[in-house]
């Protein structure tokens, strides 16, 4: 009894409380017929029926059984507050690790993102480093090639120029030494025009003289042994277009009959070679009959 007075010593005080509010309203309304209310302080009302012994058993029992229904509802409010608050906890733990576990995978994302962008990145200095040493090495390559070209270019022409200078002295002596040959041949041409031309000039002096004494008539009181020399001016068909004593005979008219002699015998035979035409253009001849 004790150990229950104990444990509910809250209720036992509340229920010796109603007792003595409950015979105290018996003293001081003992010949009321009605029943009366009775307004507690913390707001209970006891609807008071009877006084008697039974009434009072039926009215504590009444009283606890309330105060263990308002026990089991209070542990069941507590049972009820704590399960809520329990499963607060667990979905606030729940929550919690969903964030933790979303944190985690955003976390896990973004360093999966900025890996792939790091690969990303790395790989494309890895394009660029690679292209880089793919232009450098083709420079490289094409210095080198030019740099051999510039070299063959400059020894084939310093071998070119070597042959040229060895053909141009090669041809420079063969053409002093044709030059030598053509002299050669140009002073026995020369000679031998000399020669030939010698012959023709003569010849042809000889019938220019002998047409002249042909067509020449010796004045009556003139001697045949007179002579004169006479400059004769000829176009290349032979013709006469002047005639001039340079030498008189002493005779003017031996010189006379000499200068009408030559006008009649125009055109006189010059040669048909011009060059050696050239020396007959202007004429000087001594005339003298029968020297021929």
């Amino acid at each position: 009894m004790l150990e229950w007075i104990k444990a509910n010593s809250k209720g036992f005080g509340v229920a010796v409380l109603l007792h003595l509010i409950f015979f105290g309203a018996l003293f001081f309304n003992w010949e009321m017929d009605k029943p009366k209310a009775i307004v507690l302080e913390q707001g209970d009302v006891i609807q008071v029926t009877s006084v008697d012994a039974n009434s009072y058993e039926a009215e504590i029992r009444k009283i606890e059984e309330k105060k263990r229904s308002d026990e089991r509802k209070k542990q069941q409010r507590i049972k009820q507050k704590k399960a809520d608050e329990k499963r607060k906890k667990q979905e606030r733990v729940k929550k919690k690790q969903q964030e933790k576990k979303r944190k985690a995978e955003a976390k896990k994302k973004e360093q999966q993102r900025k890996a792939a962008l790091l690969k990303e990145k790395k790989l494309k200095e890895d394009q660029l480093l690679k292209e880089k040493q793919r232009i450098e090495a083709e420079q490289k390559s094409k210095k080198a090639a030019a740099a051999r070209k510039k070299e063959e270019a400059e020894k084939k022409a310093a071998q070119d120029k070597k042959r040229q200078e060895a053909e141009q002295k090669r041809l420079a002596e063969e053409d002093k030494k044709r030059q030598a040959e053509l002299k050669r041949q140009q002073e026995r041409d020369r000679a031998e025009w000399k020669r030939k031309s010698k012959g023709i000039i003569n010849r042809h002096a000889a019938l220019i003289q002998r047409k002249i004494e042909q067509n020449w008539r010796q004045p009556l009181d003139v001697t045949s042994n007179l002579k004169c020399r006479i400059n004769i001016i000829l176009q290349p068909t032979g013709k006469v277009v002047s005639v001039r004593i340079l030498d008189g005979s002493g005779s003017q008219a031996f010189d006379r009959s000499v200068e009408t002699a030559v006008r009649k015998a125009s055109p006189l035979p010059v040669p048909e070679n011009r060059e050696i035409f050239e020396q007959f253009r202007n004429l000087t001849l001594s005339f003298e009959p029968g020297s021929y």
